[in-house]
């Protein structure tokens, strides 16, 4: 018999707690939570993550035609590197911010 070496664990990624987030994180996952309320859908697809980050006055530098296909491809990405089947909401934000989306200026 030939022992065989135990495959490493992959290392956990930490999540931070909700008294962690900042005042945007809280905001976005509350836009979220009021558009299935409204909505009265139990599930979120990226367009309409994509209409409540406008509806936050979020835009993204590079304005590409559709805007779903980066944003998913930036999702499974953080979904492979950390391991993590299903994201949640405040690690979803943090891929938009990575991705290079800013709250528009408001005009005083």
């Amino acid at each position: 018999m030939s022992e065989e070496t135990p495959k490493p664990k992959p290392a956990r990624h930490r999540v931070a707690r909700p008294d962690e987030f900042s005042k945007e994180t809280f905001e976005f996952i509350a836009a979220i939570d009021d558009y299935k309320r409204t909505h009265m859908v139990s599930h979120v697809n990226l367009e309409q993550v994509l209409d409540v980050l406008a509806g936050l006055k979020y835009t993204r530098r590079s304005r590409a035609k559709n805007q779903v296909k980066p944003l998913e491809k930036a999702i499974e990405a953080y979904k492979e590197e950390h391991s993590r089947l299903f994201p949640n909401w405040s690690e979803i934000f943090q891929v938009v911010i990575q991705m290079g989306y800013e709250r528009a200026e408001e005009a005083a």
